[in-house]
């Protein structure tokens, strides 16, 4: 086999990764169709109740502010469950020794099931976007850089799920992690209000809250305005992409979850 820049075996990565987006695939009503409902449901409920709401953005209805804010959650979650929820489950059927003898490097594997969970994040994310058009129309200021934004984001929360299915040994730790850490974390992030409208200390998690960027990168792609500065938005989000991937791929390399079982 010959050695790339980054690929040691094409074929073999691309077959990890055809398993990795073939496996939720599968199951595309829970996987795909279950968040993006939800999703909707969310803008029937908040935007029907809360249309009238005023935003602190000039010009900007609640609705159109909560467009993005629903489609970079469901990036989110869908973007973590992939790999977690892939690894968890080597670990159940006790075949995740199985990753070692892969004929492919250790990169090719990270970036499998990264880029399986990134496809699956993007998917939801613009899925949702489509969906809001019956509420909104479907008019957005930057197409371009809202795909780009998505993916940024699915990246970041496939790396994390890596790491968390590498980490926890089971579905339950999976869940109290997303129902505990990330669920909150999205709802303060942005999501459904502008953080600089939170009381007291609220306020100041923003500045510690990864998602807080994320989400006001999708929002300035799709609206043109948002919550901060979008250029250090931007440079947060390029630390968070890189940081995020490293430690996936350090705690890969020493085989941890992997050699430990």
């Amino acid at each position: 086999m010959k050695r790339g820049f980054i690929f040691y075996n094409r074929t073999g990565f691309l077959t990890l990764l055809n398993r990795e987006i073939h496996r939720f695939m599968k199951v595309p009503v829970q996987t795909v169709l279950a968040p993006l409902i939800s999703n909707i449901l969310y803008m029937a409920i908040f935007g029907g109740m809360l249309q009238t709401r005023s935003v602190g953005i000039d010009g900007v209805s609640y609705l159109h502010f909560l467009v993005p804010g629903l489609a970079t959650m469901g990036a989110i979650f869908a973007a973590f469950q992939n790999p977690a929820f892939s690894i968890i489950s080597q670990k159940f059927q006790n075949t995740i020794q199985d990753l070692n003898s892969y004929p492919i490097s250790v990169t090719e594997k990270i970036l499998a099931f990264i880029f399986g969970g990134m496809f699956r994040g993007v998917l939801v994310g613009v899925l949702t976007y489509a969906a809001t058009i019956f509420f909104v129309g479907y008019e957005i200021e930057y197409p371009l850089f809202f795909v780009l934004g998505l993916t940024a984001t699915s990246f970041v929360f496939a790396s994390v799920g890596l790491i968390a299915g590498l980490v926890l040994d089971n579905f339950e730790k999976m869940n109290f992690a997303l129902a505990i850490v990330i669920t909150p974390l999205t709802y303060l992030g942005g999501v459904f209000f502008e953080v600089s409208k939170l009381p007291g200390i609220l306020s100041s998690i923003k500045y510690i809250n990864p998602i807080y960027p994320l989400v006001n990168i999708t929002r300035y792609a799709y609206i043109g305005v948002c919550e901060g500065n979008i250029y250090t938005h931007v440079l947060v989000t390029t630390v968070l992409v890189i940081s995020s991937y490293l430690i996936a791929a350090h705690i890969f390399k020493k085989g941890i979850g992997i050699k430990t079982v």
